[in-house]
């Protein structure tokens, strides 16, 4: 590129990035806004992480409801915020949202060292890298699930660095090179146990990655063993407290989610996501199951994977090959489980997001191959423009779209039921955190309520209807209109409970106590 050209290119960068350092931080314009800007499953880490801060231990409904419904390192990291504000919810939320802004601006670094590592010998690398990382920081996608109050953009930050480093160490690992990663990626686990998927990605990358002289396959197998107990070693504790204190080793958020699934019922949307993820822009969850975007998906993917396979056969350096191998193994362990055994198809573009970072770099690599192609420079300046007012449309978009999803409960809440009454509801993220005594129908943060569901749904309503705490009983139950209408139906809940809102036009339904 000429002189010129470089200048607008850096210019273009410049303000993309900026554009994703004001939408990150737009929450914090107003308190409104700012409590809006966590998803509803946030909320949920959040309550736990505030009643940590609180002495209540890892626990929902004002502390009398233990439960694991949530990934562990994160939710602790939550709760030192809440520890320094002395349980603060606004507060919190506003020091979980700057954190949140750190750790994404970090995983954007992390990004660029890993593009500059693997493109080392293409001459427009800081082209590819910096469009890449700027696409990928500002994008509607990455700003909705790096955002969200959960664990997503710790797990990606810590996805990005320990691809960095296993890619980067070429060299025959050393003893202490498997015990340092090992620990890693136990650690990792800590953040999200479907981290299995990365474990075993590492170790099979190291195992079958380079030559299969018998001797040096053996020293890689002990070094993969080494790293494999090392990560075990770590782990352990919070499966072992999965096991004794709730029966399983997943957290019961996860079986919760997954209790109605049924096997292969995610793999249509599997090829929006991912194509959702080239691209870097959002397509609606209500146009993801639709016949057209399935297979204009598919095919669309069909043509990815065939580049792939055509730059696997080029690819020469150690450092792209690596990463060209861990990332797949990753996927593929990510889209099976997720697709075949994993309910709930909405949560499947938080589950795959930590692929995200490297489909983008794929993406970027294809889009400055084709800028340097065309000769017109306005051709190139419109795109780039046309390129900024999309991003900037679809995050209006959005906004607008999912503008009081759930805040419509909690403001009725706040207008008619004291803080010392219980409530229940199936989305007890808004709910529970700012109503204290609120108990949880679904299952995710509430294992007597997952034990209900799993028994049938006259169980659940007998829970329901009978549920005591310090001799007090459930006295509303608050949710969406469908899932109120659904929760009625039940003859022992009909008979204790009766309608007082039904307001479709707000998306609020209450039942209270006969």
């Amino acid at each position: 590129m000429s002189s010129i050209q470089n200048r607008y290119f850096i210019i273009l960068i410049i303000l993309i990035i900026s554009y994703g350092v004001v939408v990150r931080l737009s929450p914090l314009r107003t308190e409104e806004s700012m409590l809006q800007s966590i998803s509803e499953d946030g909320y949920l880490m959040m309550t736990i992480a505030r009643n940590m801060a609180l002495g209540l231990g890892m626990t929902t409904s004002n502390g009398t409801i233990p439960t694991n419904g949530i990934q562990p390192l994160p939710t602790f990291l939550w709760s030192g915020v809440y520890w320094l504000v002395e349980g603060d919810k606004v507060q919190g939320v506003l020091g979980i949202i700057l954190i949140q802004f750190i750790i994404a601006t970090l995983a954007a670094v992390l990004l660029w060292q890993i593009g500059i590592r693997v493109l080392s010998s293409n001459p427009a690398k800081h082209y590819i890298v910096a469009l890449a990382v700027a696409m990928w920081y500002a994008s509607p996608v990455t700003l909705r699930h790096t955002n969200n109050g959960l664990e997503t953009g710790l797990y990606v930050l810590a996805v990005l660095g320990i691809v960095l480093l296993v890619i980067t160490l070429t060299r025959k690992w050393l003893f202490r090179d498997a015990v340092l990663i090992g620990f890693l990626l136990g650690i990792i686990f800590w953040i999200r146990n479907d981290a299995v998927f990365l474990i075993l990605a590492v170790c099979l990358m190291q195992l079958f990655l380079g030559t299969w002289q018998r001797h040096e396959l053996w020293q890689r197998f002990i070094q993969v063993n080494v790293m494999g107990m090392t990560t075990v070693l770590i782990a352990l504790p919070w499966i072992i407290y999965n096991k004794v204190n709730f029966g399983g080793i997943m957290p019961i958020s996860g079986q919760a989610e997954s209790l109605n699934s049924q096997f292969g019922e995610n793999l249509p949307v599997l090829p929006s996501v991912l194509i959702e993820y080239f691209f870097i822009f959002p397509i609606p969850n209500s146009l993801q199951m639709k016949l057209p975007v399935i297979f204009t998906g598919t095919v669309l993917l069909m043509g990815v994977v065939v580049g792939l396979w055509q730059l696997w056969l080029r690819l020469q350096s150690p450092t792209e090959r690596r990463l060209f191998v861990l990332v797949g193994l990753y996927l593929l362990g990510l889209s099976g489980f997720y697709g075949l055994y994993f309910g709930v198809y909405f949560f499947l573009p938080r589950y795959l997001f930590p692929i995200s970072p490297f489909l983008a770099l794929l993406w970027a690599t294809l889009v400055v191959w084709a800028w340097l192609k065309i000769p017109w420079q306005s051709l190139r300046y419109g795109a780039s423009i046309l390129l900024l007012l999309t991003m900037i449309g679809v995050t209006i978009y959005l906004h607008v779209k999912t503008y009081h999803k759930h805040f419509q409960l909690v403001n009725w809440d706040k207008q008619h039921v004291s803080e010392a009454e219980w409530i229940a509801s199936s989305q007890t993220g808004y709910l529970g955190y700012f109503h204290d005594r609120t108990i949880n129908l679904d299952g995710k943060v509430n294992p007597e309520a997952l034990t209900a569901r799993q028994q049938g749904e006259d169980e659940l309503a007998q829970y329901i209807v009978s549920k005591k705490i310090d001799s007090q009983r459930i006295e509303y139950i608050i949710d969406w209109v469908i899932h109120i209408r659904k929760t009625d139906k039940y003859p022992l809940v009909n008979q204790n409970f009766h309608w007082i809102v039904n307001d479709p036009q707000q998306n609020l339904a209450v039942l209270k106590r006969q």
